[in-house]
């Protein structure tokens, strides 16, 4: 029981830049509850990538406690003091989630309830595995786990214990960017608001993708502009992998029509993926959660596929060569020739409808309050 007077404290952790767009709405929805406290930490490596973790939780009456995250990697902090619940949005064993996963153990030696999110549509450990993430090797502190999907969706290589552990209840994320985003958003240098805007998200710093596929994607991409100067294309980096301004040392596909937002420019701060899908006419992109963004805001999406087997990103467009990208280019230049069949039938077999967040906080507040009556 909580001393008297005193409120259960609820913290929530930021560790991703990413993790903001989760973890955003179930705060504001646990902000809410009277009688709970809300404490929002965030790790010093992600409020130093990304200002906007700060602005926008600002902007909802939150303030952020920033912490450093060798301390948090190394066990030191945060404190838990009063702490009865742990929520993260990427804990897991796999490398990136180190500081997340240590806080999780912690707080799981105290006896503090931990939950952690589902954190994308192809999540190693739940959703996607390969050699370099295979069955058994990514795990989870957290006692519970909240997918987007159905438990019975889940791929028959999900371990059982990670099953277990799985609570459905949707995908917590806002579906529409900010006004603030969105204005920014139409406000892009070298962007003509009367042409259609097709946004290419690469994430291809990830190792499901070989030098092949890599060069097949410069290469159709290239084509495309090229083929269709009245079409405005935008490619957007993953903001962590950065692969095409960061790390691709060779030739960069180049056209007036072309524009690539480099992440670590400030000047695409606000030029989120949900700001730039807002105002897109279509989205192409490698096989990531931008499918399911897309999706979810009813814009027309293909997925890059190539040599790729996608069984689970059916029934949307699959791109497998340069004339795929090409027809699908050409459909968004044809307003009402676009099908939104596929992206529903997308979204009612991979997502559970309704309010996430809402069931999220329900479920929380439920068993905390069922333990406090114990």
């Amino acid at each position: 029981m909580p001393l008297p007077g005193s409120k259960p404290k609820i913290l929530l952790f930021i560790n991703l830049t990413q993790d903001l767009d989760l973890l955003l709405p179930l705060a504001e929805r646990l902000q809410e509850i009277s009688s709970y406290q809300l404490a929002v930490i965030v790790s010093s490596k992600a409020w130093k990538q990304s200002p906007r973790i700060g602005f926008f939780l600002k902007a909802v009456g939150i303030a952020p406690i920033v912490i450093s995250h060798k301390a948090i990697v190394a066990g030191w902090q945060p404190s838990l003091r009063g702490v009865k619940a742990l929520v993260t949005a990427s804990e897991s064993t796999a490398k990136a989630h180190k500081g997340p996963h240590t806080l999780t153990r912690r707080a799981n030696q105290k006896g503090i309830s931990t939950y952690t999110l589902q954190h994308g549509f192809d999540n190693v450990g739940v959703t996607y595995f390969d050699a370099e993430h295979p069955v058994n090797k990514i795990t989870f502190a957290s006692k519970t786990l909240f997918t987007w999907g159905k438990i019975s969706e889940l791929p028959v290589e999900t371990p059982a214990e990670t099953k277990a552990k799985c609570v459905a209840v949707g995908c917590p994320k806002h579906i529409h960017s900010s006004v603030a985003s969105i204005s920014a958003a139409q406000q892009m240098p070298g962007y003509n608001p009367g042409q259609p805007l097709l946004v290419v998200f690469e994430n291809l710093h990830w190792s499901r993708y070989s030098d092949d596929y890599r060069q097949q994607f410069l290469q159709d991409l290239e084509q495309s502009v090229i083929a269709h100067p009245r079409t405005t294309f935008i490619v957007k980096p993953h903001h962590t992998g950065q692969w095409l301004t960061q790390h691709y040392r060779n030739r960069v596909p180049k056209a007036n029509n072309l524009i690539v937002a480099d992440p670590k420019d400030p000047t695409w701060e606000a030029f989120t993926a949900p700001a730039l899908i807002e105002i897109a006419s279509a989205v192409i992109t490698t096989p990531s959660t931008v499918a399911i963004d897309a999706a979810r805001s009813h814009c027309p999406v293909a997925i890059v596929a190539y040599d790729l087997t996608l069984p689970r990103y059916e029934p949307l467009p699959l791109l497998h060569n340069g004339e795929d990208w090409q027809g699908f280019v050409c459909q968004v230049e044809k307003p009402g020739e676009q099908s939104m069949a596929g992206v529903k039938a997308f979204l009612r077999d991979r997502l559970v409808p309704g309010d996430a967040a809402e069931r999220i906080a329900t479920q929380i507040t439920g068993d905390l309050a069922t333990q406090y009556r114990q």
